[in-house]
């Protein structure tokens, strides 16, 4: 009798750890999502402060995404996989999204402050 107590409270101890790492993955994976990645910062260093349509064009890939908003350039690339609404971010890249972004009803009070983390410069005068 003794021997089952001992492996039952060993299976109760194994659930116990399992369920434990569970959960601390799933907040680890949460965290990672809801922490933003500015561009790196030796990139931006490198870049001028003032760019035209016809350069922002050129970043219009998952891997170098810019977009424009009102006058000013983002580098969004490190935000990508962390838009909360998936791929839509991808339908813009290199261009001009200041409707979609200020007047995306699906877009929250907290843009602004999320793409200041990500602002390199602005639009250069047309």
């Amino acid at each position: 009798p003794r021997g089952s107590i001992m492996s039952s409270w060993m299976v109760s101890v194994a659930v116990a750890v399992v369920v434990g790492l569970a959960i601390a993955a799933v907040l680890m994976t949460s965290l990672r999502r809801t922490v933003l990645v500015p561009p790196d910062a030796a990139n931006v260093a490198k870049a001028p402060a003032v760019f035209s349509r016809a350069q922002v064009a050129t970043h219009d890939q998952p891997d170098d995404a810019w977009i424009i908003v009102a006058g000013k350039v983002y580098d969004i690339t490190t935000y990508i996989d962390d838009h909360p609404g998936g791929s839509a971010i991808m339908n813009n890249l290199g261009q001009d999204n200041t409707k979609a972004v200020l007047e995306g009803p699906q877009h929250p009070e907290t843009v602004p402050t999320i793409l200041g983390m990500y602002h390199i410069g602005r639009l250069e005068d047309d």
